[in-house]
């Protein structure tokens, strides 16, 4: 990716400060607490400059009181704004999965429906206190007209914030915004034409190139202060560094990855005199947690959670985990065609790393709700209708790993149900797990499109 790319890239993942925007919008709240009543001065100088009393049926004692019962309107407001978050993050949490809490922590309208409730106290707050206290000979005409129009953007912002956290507590309306950042992770890190050259592929750390020395290893010295969790690379800027030092460079760790201190970080193959080690690191970004907007392993993996927590003794709620299958599967005929279509890895690429493959994904994707939901014979049925639907779409080389998955499943079978009825059940794909006795499987005519079993 380009410089411009990159610097998008490390702005869309960076953790945001939560505070940081509402103390911002509280500090121009006091910046217009003492501009517009400077300007409701000039406007009564004015008026009797010219003689004219402008706005003479306006009460400055009734705008104070109005001002106040504004601020009190203000501060329940934002006391709502925080159970809301509480209520969203502790259910995310707790019937979700905790992958989903960035989500809303990085929520950019939770930040300001924050920010501009306690900025509205604070501004009406200052105005009212300054009536009441000064006694001024002026109108607070600027400065109510002002209150009244943040008032209801408040109120459309409240309206917002409610049907915001109303889609965290539906299910299925969260597993669609993970499965939208997905399938955005998709065309971002997977395009349909990857042009060829040496960042298409990938090298095995620790494979050495015939006839190269032993590489040194650069370590992780010191834990970043964002978190250990690698959340994207600048390859680009790698190669170039690698190509100017002359020498080879490795990434070690993959997207997604925790690097512990002192774990290897790169491996250079080549003069080490040149090499800056914190060139390196600044070409790396870190964070927190592996979200659905890093990579599609991370919208496969916050899916997967959900699904997971759904097959939970706990909650035993199955429907939601078909439901998280349903986007897991539209998240791998996203994946399938554009993984076929990748170039190999240039022979003098002077900077290589790992990347997943199908089968990873496949893995991620599928293999723990199958494990978990191996009692479920809603979950079983949907998981093969997933493996036969993807594999519509996949490459005579792709199919392996789905092949393979549909005959373990077929194995376990007669040793999960005894009764007969059971085993042919539970060996019909069912794209709504139970939607038909007989399944819904669909097949490929020659020379046509799929028909539904």
């Amino acid at each position: 990716m380009g410089a411009w790319r990159w610097y998008r890239t490390r702005r869309r993942l960076r953790t945001h400060r939560i505070w940081r925007l509402p103390v911002g919008l509280l500090v121009v709240s006091l910046f217009l607490s003492w501009l517009l009543p400077l300007l409701d001065r000039e406007v009564t100088r004015f008026g009797h400059d010219t003689g004219e009393h402008l706005f003479a049926k306006i009460d400055a004692g009734s705008m104070a009181t109005l001002l106040g019962s504004v601020a009190g309107g203000m501060v329940t407001l934002a006391g709502l704004v925080f159970t809301a978050l509480t209520l969203a993050m502790q259910f995310g949490a707790g019937q979700l999965s905790v992958r989903v809490v960035p989500l809303l922590q990085q929520d950019p309208l939770m930040r300001w429906a924050t920010g501009t409730f306690m900025a509205t106290f604070v501004y009406t707050l200052m105005i009212s206190v300054r009536l009441a206290v000064h006694e001024e000979d002026y109108r607070p005409v600027l400065s109510t007209l002002f209150a009244v129009v943040i008032s209801m953007v408040c109120a459309v912002l409240f309206f917002a914030l409610v049907a915001r956290v109303s889609g965290v507590l539906n299910s299925g309306a969260l597993l669609r915004t993970v499965a939208l950042e997905g399938r955005r992770t998709v065309a971002r890190t997977h395009p349909y034409r990857t042009p060829a050259g040496p960042h298409g592929a990938v090298a095995v750390p620790g494979a050495k190139a015939p006839g190269a020395a032993e590489p040194t290893v650069l370590c992780l010295d010191r834990p970043p202060r964002s978190g250990q969790i690698l959340l994207a690379f600048h390859a680009e800027r790698l190669e170039k560094l690698a190509r100017a030092w002359g020498v080879r460079i490795e990434l070690v760790p993959v997207v997604g990855d925790f690097v512990a201190l002192q774990a290897p970080l790169f491996l250079v193959r080549g003069p080490m005199d040149r090499v800056r080690r914190p060139a390196l690191l600044r070409c790396l970004l870190f964070g927190e947690t592996h979200s659905s907007t890093v990579d599609p392993a991370g919208a496969l993996r916050t899916l997967v959670d959900i699904a997971l927590k759904a097959l939970s003794p706990a909650v035993n709620d199955p429907g939601r985990a078909v439901q998280a299958v349903d986007h897991i599967e539209d998240l791998l005929t996203e994946l399938a065609p554009r993984l076929a279509a990748v170039p190999g890895a240039g022979e003098g690429a002077a900077f290589s790393h790992r990347t997943r493959s199908w089968a990873d994904y496949v893995c991620i994707g599928t293999d723990e709700i199958r494990h978990f939901g191996a009692t479920s014979m809603q979950v079983q049925r949907r998981l093969r209708a997933l493996y036969t639907t993807v594999a519509l779409v996949c490459t005579p080389e792709q199919t392996a790993p789905l092949t393979a998955r549909l005959a373990t499943m077929d194995a376990e079978v007669d040793g999960q149900w005894p009764q007969e009825l059971d085993r042919y059940l539970a060996h019909r794909p069912d794209s709504q797990g139970l939607g038909r006795e007989d399944g819904s499987e669909l097949r490929v005519k020659p020379g046509g499109p799929p028909d539904a079993g």
